[in-house]
């Protein structure tokens, strides 16, 4: 009797230990668990587990699998060490983990698998330990993991995935509004971040930087980490995405200037963002400079995945600079070190990636080797879309080679896949090709009919791309409101099912709802209404300036992609060979505003800028537009046959200047820089119109300098020779130009001598 009561005490105090035990956790992991100091890819990294998977952490972004291992060892030596016998039983409580702790080392698995690019696994790794129905796990955990998941899945390429993370995130939104759950300030910023990146993969740009935002607050309430250069980061990809190449760089750089670890792999992503904004400018210097920068930290960090990844673009910039031998140097790396992982897919796409270069150098024999060595893996790995790009890059190789019969064998099998696929700008790269191989086997009725089927396909493409615009945020909220109200009435129908014997009660309730919702209804279409006339006139007072009325830079900024960029749909030798206009673009300097202002009052100068708007409207011929670049400049826009002579326009612009009466009498001082688009007539698409629009200040510049120095109005005109090439003008538009003009390329006529102006 006296060793069972012995028995039990030891029992009560290993229970008591444990309880003890737990609760020290508990508030261990309440205090440091809710969430680390950085978002995104180092968002979770200080999970606080058990000494013995210290090292798993430390090798989690180096090397992920053996990251998981050492998870799964540590979980199997667990299930090994559970002893029974009452005697040890205070020893292995001591030793054993707790929930807490399971829970953590979970999300660490999860995390694993993300950052070895396993999504899938990540998130069943995480469903599972969420559908455990324990209540020993803390809220704050379970809210963590819902976390880690929406992030995980918003790094996805996918809509659905996308669509479940804002479902995931919204469960943990949902506890903090019924007060459940209260994050810390870190907490809070994840929060935001992860919310941020999920908006912005949905296409809701203004939403997601709205989130970034918040989120930059509470990194100022942080000061301690890393969140501040986050969420710079965050804001400069959301510029990014929205092609505002010059702000996403800015915020960059400010990402750079805040980060306190060098070590954190912010590093590695912005250096990689940062590229692909360069590349984005045709600034390939300093991109593969970032690209570099982005594979020596990858090398350092020791994770060959990302490495890949950074070779594989320094590869592709290379070859878009037609450095091809260290293009190859930089795939065959790439190759190594896939090799390593058999990432079986990338495998296939990079040898794909050696024939194209092989290909654009001309080395037939290898491209060739590398094309149908990709378009086998591709067939037999089921890759649909990379076996069509492997087949027509094939039929391409065939065509150079003079080998037709064979490119359209590879071709009609394209064009079956293709028809799989129902993919506009497929078919319309294949019907190229095809018209191409029966015109050069005088099969020219099939070649003309695939050349139709290519201007067809083409103009489609076009056209998808443009439908291709993501839903908006009212027209989103306006199926919302209407969904809710046919919810409503749903109910109200079966309520009166169900209630039979009170019908006509029923029946008088469900009139009452719905002359209520007719008159919210009507209210609601009120303020519409009220709210579209509103937007409609802040968008004209948008368009228009203030003083003349003209319409401004922002309604040149709509009006440009139309007229200024006729040769969209078509390719350079069609248009250059079917195009007999051009559009005349002359930019006026208004030369007298500046001593007007000197002179008179504001209100005086203003009222003269209105009278010489409202004269200058009426000036103009259907032909024409005229725009107000800024308070001294106006531009005029002019469709004329591509042999015009540009002393009638000027005259005419001198006319009305000229012709303007006003209550005050003063010189008309004007100077007149044109050019015409296209700029480049046999390639009308390589100069696009701001760049034409920056060769017309050029041309400014020199009637500026013809004015000054002959005292009276004065224009300059440039053109490019007719068979002047493209890849000259590459760069700098303005300096490519001004070498153009001395070294002859482009012509210079002006109303006075054109040895008067100084070009430097």
């Amino acid at each position: 009797m006296l060793i069972r009561t012995c028995d039990h005490k030891n029992v009560i105090a290993a229970f008591l230990f444990d309880i003890k035990h737990m609760i020290l956790r508990f508030v261990y992991a309440l205090v440091f668990f809710l969430f680390s100091t950085t978002a995104a890819a180092s968002l979770f990294d200080q999970l606080i587990l058990p000494n013995e998977l210290k090292r798993s952490q430390s090798v989690q972004y180096s090397q992920p699998y053996q990251c998981i291992q050492i998870i799964d060892e540590f979980l199997q030596t667990q299930k090994q060490d559970i002893i029974t016998e009452v005697s040890r039983m205070s020893k292995i409580r001591e030793k054993s983990v707790t929930p807490s702790d399971l829970a953590l080392i979970k999300q660490q698995k999860a995390l694993c698998y993300f950052y070895a690019n396993n999504i899938d696994q990540a998130v069943v790794t995480l469903d599972k330990m969420l559908a455990e129905k324990s209540n020993s796990v803390p809220l704050h955990l379970k809210q963590q993991s819902l976390l880690i998941k929406s992030h995980i899945l918003a790094q996805s390429n996918t809509l659905a995935n996308f669509q479940l993370a804002q479902e995931t995130i919204n469960k943990v939104i949902d506890s903090m509004n019924d007060n459940t759950y209260n994050p810390t300030a870190n907490g809070s910023f994840a929060l935001k971040i992860i919310s941020g990146e999920i908006a912005l993969k949905l296409n809701n740009y203004e939403e997601s930087m709205q989130l970034f935002r918040e989120a930059e607050q509470y990194g100022v309430q942080t000061p301690l980490t890393n969140n501040a250069a986050w969420a710079a980061y965050a804001i400069g990809y959301n510029y990014q995405q929205q092609n505002k190449l010059t702000l996403a760089i800015n915020f960059y750089n400010k990402a750079q200037q805040k980060l306190l670890d060098n070590q954190d792999t912010l590093n590695g992503l912005l250096t990689k963002k940062m590229s692909q904004a360069y590349i984005a400018q045709d600034n390939f210097k300093l991109a593969i400079s970032f690209a570099n920068q982005s594979a020596q930290y990858y090398q350092n960090l020791g994770n060959k995945l990302q490495l890949s990844d950074s070779l594989l673009a320094l590869a592709s910039m290379h070859r878009k600079i037609k450095e091809y031998n260290l293009s190859l140097v930089y795939y065959f790396n790439a190759l190594d070190l896939l090799k390593v992982y058999d990432k079986k897919d990338k495998l296939n796409a990079v040898y794909f990636e050696v024939g194209k270069t092989y290909l654009q150098m001309g080395n037939y024999s290898l491209a060739e080797q590398y094309l149908s060595n990709a378009e086998q893996l591709f067939h037999s790995n089921g890759q649909t879309a990379l076996l069509l790009e492997s087949l027509v890059h094939l039929a391409n190789l065939a065509i150079q080679q003079q080998h037709y019969d064979t490119a359209l064998i590879r071709l009609n099998k394209a064009l079956s896949i293709a028809g799989k696929l129902n993919n506009s700008k497929q078919f319309e790269t294949v019907y190229l090709y095809l018209a191409t191989a029966y015109e050069e086997t005088d099969q020219y009725e099939k070649a003309l009919d695939s050349y139709k089927q290519f201007i067809r396909y083409n103009k489609l493409s076009h056209f998808e791309a443009k439908k291709a615009f993501p839903v908006s945020n009212q027209h989103k909220e306006n199926n919302e409101i209407k969904s809710q109200k046919i919810n409503q009435l749903q109910a109200q129908v079966l309520k009166l099912r169900q209630s039979k014997h009170n019908l006509v009660i029923n029946v008088f309730l469900l009139a009452s709802i719905m002359l209520i919702i007719l008159y919210l209804y009507y209210i609601n279409t009120q303020k519409m209404k009220l709210q579209k006339q509103d937007v409609e006139q802040l968008e004209n007072n948008y368009n228009i300036h203030s003083n003349t009325g003209l319409n401004n830079i922002h309604s040149l900024n709509q009006y440009i992609p139309t007229p200024l960029q006729e040769a969209r749909f078509y390719s350079d030798w069609e248009y250059s060979d079917k195009q007999n206009s051009v559009h005349s673009c002359a930019i006026i300097s208004l030369d007298f505003l500046l001593p007007l202002r000197q002179k008179f009052s504001l209100s005086l100068v203003n009222k003269i800028e209105t009278e010489l708007g409202t004269y200058l409207k009426h000036q103009l011929h259907d032909s024409e537009r005229l725009f107000q670049l800024n308070d001294t400049q106006l531009l005029l826009v002019k469709k004329v046959n591509k042999n015009y002579d540009p002393a009638i326009i000027a005259d005419r612009i001198l006319d009305w200047f000229e012709q303007f009466d006003c209550q005050l009498n003063f010189d008309k001082d004007i100077s007149i820089g044109m050019v015409s688009h296209p700029f480049l007539f046999k390639y009308p698409t390589a100069i696009d119109s701001k760049k034409l629009l920056n060769i017309a200040t050029l041309a400014l510049s020199g009637a500026i300098q013809l004015s000054r120095k002959h005292k009276r109005n004065s224009w300059v005109k440039l053109s490019a020779l007719t068979y002047t090439q493209p890849a000259f003008f590459h760069g700098d538009i303005w300096n490519r130009s001004k070498q153009a003009i001395e070294k002859g390329l482009v012509k210079v006529t002006s109303s006075t001598d054109k040895n008067d102006i100084n070009w430097l």
